[in-house]
């Protein structure tokens, strides 16, 4: 990647203050945005139709954290800890991750109601940025000032990478600074400033800790290419030893974040991960290089990298490697980049470096967009050669050379109609540059041809782009938001107690407390522990720990007591569990109810509890079974099974292998595949099942054949209530499988309640229950009584940023299972005092105070001495072949001056 200055009179030297010299800047901000907005309204995205941009996890995740963090803005609430996510989250990592964009302040100036319009103004304004900052990068490298920059700009913003990926809001910060992090790291080289590289990369990790450890891999690069074309090996000291210090200051800029985020991270699934053992590639070298071409659909999901950002570039290539103003070294390091890029893209090892020694499960080659930053560099370089020099016959031949390898490349492997598209405008630039060279066209024309062949291509790919990441109904998002919002008011205004949990009994995002603003089990994020998600798997919710989820499916008694759930709502229907269950309030076609078995977030439990090593893996009914038994002493199972009375096939059979696991086979000349278990009830209980199986939507719950009510089946498996039966009812279980289906898997247990244990255990656990006095996010304090000796159990899931203190003496939590939280007590009455503060924000916040005092210290000697740190390069090592173009009206000034 070539990112060398080309001018022979400082750019501080004209009248960059002048409305002229802004402009392009301003144009290079206006026009990308101009070109999405375009897109959106004619995807009828709110106000301009009834859909919004919300799709995959922005619509299960970014929202529903947005929302969170927007609430807290508005109504007040620690940035450190939500109990709105999670059964309790660190929100210093879910900010880190999914809400540190300074922009998203803008959104507490509007109501909820207009959040998601908010939201929609922000991509634009990080697309504008896009363009804006790419524009100030070479303006500054290259000393440039005149369109040009809007048009190598757009193509920035517009890339495949932001079209594919726009959906994807929390990477497009990071993005956006990316050329402002190479341009401060080329004052930093040539001139000898460093403020510029130190502030933008301590930004970029700061709006988005993981796409800005690409910007970290990067800066390396582009530090050794810059090296290359400004310094002698007797510069190189001092500037590498000022670069590592500007990083190491950078990223002190954002450690307030980084520090307890890097802890925090220690806590998830994703730290698990094997080096690869052999180096594999994933893609023919063809498909791969094919997919440069415009016109054809980004990839939004999974798919091949998002490499292409305009056919300009491309066309420019063959000047660039045959002109002789730009010097070997450029060349050879433009090419070594490029190709390093590429092949990252397309090696295990490298791939997995890249992300953090991590393969992503979904959005492949995250880092993709750094090709398209390094050859729009590469790109603008031999532009302005060709723009200057006059263009020649061999650079006309190079861009044929370019054009004819191209279309053979990607010909019968991409479209053929994008391939079409693409030669025909490599060919239609080639054509302008011919009259400029006839000098048909002057500066100004040239600027003007370009421009429209780039405005039709931008727009056909920006329509291409919107029309691949899709949209969803912007009406009905949330769902049966007024009637859950109305029913929270009014369990808020029958519970007195300060603090209680409540959940939606079917999900309909995996973020639901979170989107609807209540205190929830439920939580879908890259940042959830994976500690928390095994407790709440083994408690027989669904949850997965690769897939870094958990949430709320019905549950039993339980369940609901070791996650402090008082309150249930119902969207549309009755809950099935009505012996546990009961109905409070209503609104519309939704309705609340509360937990009789309801437990606080903090009880006294007996102390073999910490003995509990819950298996995930294992049936869960055994997991509650154990528990149960540890926390109250009682030996009688609280659990007991039902056996399969029969089964009924339809296009399918299947073969028992152990109590409530089977192997299917269907008949692949039947038009339907359904299976139904059936279970004879010996006396009036109440029933809870559990199944595991893929790909099946519904699960059907009928009894004595009557239709009682359905849920959906998840990837996770879960238990579900199956209501209340009487002695010989028959309940029964159905499922319709895929029709493409031929074989698989279920698991599928029935149990039986036994009332008499629930009722003795609950009352012992009820009467040590905890009394709050104090709740915030951060802290929670109030008296319990315990007849003996025991542990408080916490509904919380344990990190070490949690402190205790029992009647005002610090006292060590004593983790169940190292997965909740869980204190020490004795007999007699205490009170019990829990605060947070996530680990190593203390240091974090320390090292970004210290860093900014010694940034402004720094920034005050040099301004009162008028010294710089370091001397910039003479001007004959940063001079290069490419006069600058500076508007007649400049240099008049400039030589007046």
């Amino acid at each position: 990647m070539e990112i060398a200055s080309s001018v022979k009179t400082p750019l501080s030297q004209t009248n960059v203050k002048s409305q002229k010299s802004r402009i392009f800047l301003l144009l290079s901000f206006g026009i990308p945005m101009l070109f999405l907005a375009v897109g959106l309204v004619l995807q009828n995205v709110h106000p301009f139709g009834d859909q919004q941009i919300l799709v995959v996890d922005f619509w299960h995740q970014y929202y529903p954290f947005l929302r969170l963090l927007h609430e807290k803005l508005q109504h007040g609430g620690s940035l450190l800890y939500t109990w709105d996510s999670g059964l309790g989250s660190n929100f210093v990592s879910i900010f880190a991750y999914y809400a540190a964009s300074p922009l998203n302040l803008l959104t507490a100036l509007v109501p909820e109601t207009f959040l998601r319009d908010a939201v929609t103004l922000v991509l634009l304004l990080k697309v504008g940025f896009a363009g804006l900052f790419f524009a100030c990068f070479l303006r500054g490298t290259f000393r440039r000032n005149d369109f040009s920059l809007c048009i190598f700009s757009v193509m920035y913003a517009l890339c495949s990478y932001i079209l594919g990926y726009y959906w994807n809001i929390i990477w497009l910060d990071t993005v956006a600074l990316l050329p402002l992090v190479v341009l401060g790291l080329v004052y930093l080289v040539r001139d000898g400033k460093c403020r510029l590289y130190c502030i933008a990369l301590g930004l970029s990790l700061f709006t988005n800790f993981y796409i800005g450890m690409f910007t970290c891999i990067f800066a390396v690069i582009a530090y050794c290419c810059l090296c290359v074309c400004y310094l002698r090996w007797k510069q190189l000291p001092m500037r590498t030893l000022a670069m590592a210090g500007c990083s190491l200051l950078g990223g002190a800029l954002a450690a307030i974040v980084l520090i307890p985020t890097y802890y925090a991270l220690q806590l998830t699934y994703s730290v698990n991960n094997a080096f690869p053992t052999a180096v594999q590639f994933y893609e023919n070298w063809r498909t791969l290089a094919a997919n440069l071409i415009s016109f054809h659909e980004p990839t939004s999901k999974d798919g091949l990298p998002n490499l292409a950002c305009g056919v300009l570039p491309l066309v420019l290539i063959g000047p660039f490697l045959r002109s002789g103003r730009i010097r070997i070294r450029e060349k050879i390091m433009a090419v070594l980049v490029l190709a390093f890029l590429v092949i990252s893209c397309n090696c295990n090892v490298l791939n997995y470096i890249w992300h953090g020694f991590h393969f992503p499960n979904m959005l492949p080659y995250r880092f993709s967009f750094l090709f398209s930053f390094a050859l729009l560099t590469v790109g603008y370089r031999a532009f302005l050669v060709v723009l200057e020099e006059k263009c020649r016959v061999w650079d006309l031949l190079a861009m044929l050379a370019v054009t004819v390898g191209v279309f053979l490349i990607a010909y019968n492997v991409q479209e053929n109609r994008a391939v079409y598209w693409t030669a025909a405008l490599m060919l239609l630039y080639t054509g302008i540059m011919l009259l400029a060279y006839r000098q048909i066209f002057g500066k100004k024309m040239l600027y003007l041809a370009v421009s429209i062949v780039l405005a039709f291509e931008m727009f056909q790919n920006v329509k291409l782009g919107t029309e691949t990441v899709s949209t969803s109904a912007y009406t009905g998002y949330p769902a049966s938001y007024t009637d859950v919002e109305n029913l929270l008011e009014q369990i808020d205004e029958q519970d007195e107690t300060p603090f209680y949990r409540t959940e939606l009994s079917t999900w309909y995002t995996l973020n639901d407390p979170a989107l609807y603003g209540y205190r929830g089990v439920s939580q879908f994020s890259s940042m959830a522990n994976e500690n928390a998600t095994k407790w709440i798997r083994s408690l027989g919710f669904p949850a997965s720990e690769a897939g870094n989820r958990y949430y709320y499916g019905g549950g039993t008694p339980v369940g609901n007591a070791f996650t402090g759930v008082r309150y249930l709502i119902s969207r549309a229907s009755t809950v099935l569990d009505d012996s546990a269950w009961e109905q409070i309030a209503s609104s519309e076609s939704c309705y609340a109810y509360r937990n009789q078995y309801d437990l606080p977030i903090g009880f006294r439990a007996n102390a073999s509890l910490l003995e509990y090593d819950p298996n995930p893996e294992a049936n869960p009914f055994d997991n509650l079974n154990t528990l149960f038994r540890l926390a109250t002493g009682i030996e009688t199972p609280l659990f007991t099974m039902l056996e399969v009375d029969s089964v009924d096939y339809e296009g399918a059979d299947a073969l028992k292998n152990s109590y409530g696991n089977y192997t299917y086979h269907t008949d692949a000349s039947a038009e339907s595949h359904s299976l139904q278990y059936n279970y004879r009830v010996p006396l009036d209980t109440t029933l809870y099942g559990y199944m595991n199986l893929q790909d099946v939507s519904n699960i059907t719950i009928l009894q004595n054949g009557v239709y009682k009510g359905y849920f959906n089946n998840g990837k996770q498996g879960f238990i579900f209530p199956m209501g209340t039966y009487q002695g010989a009812d028959t309940a029964s279980v159905s499922m319709t499988l895929p029709k493409d289906a031929v074989s698989g898997l279920i698991v599928l247990y029935m149990y039986q309640i036994n009332p008499d244990v629930l009722e003795q255990g609950f009352a012992a656990l009820q009467n040590g229950g905890i009394t709050l006095t104090e709740t915030s996010d951060t802290k929670l304090s109030g008296t319990l009584t315990a007849e003996q000796d025991g542990v408080c159990y916490f509904s919380i899931p344990y990190e070490s940023g949690w402190h205790a203190k029992v009647d005002g003496v610090k006292t060590e939590i004593t983790p169940i299972a190292g997965e909740m939280v869980a204190v020490p007590v004795t007999a007699g009455t205490h009170t019990i005092t829990l605060t947070y503060c996530p680990k190593g924000f203390v240091a974090g916040a320390c090292c970004t105070a210290g860093a900014v005092l010694l940034l402004l210290a720094v920034s005050f000697v040099q301004w009162k001495t008028g010294k710089r740190l370091l001397q910039p390069v003479p001007e004959e090592q940063a001079e290069f072949a490419v006069p600058e173009a500076v508007p007649e009206k400049e240099k008049a000034e400039e030589t007046e001056s």
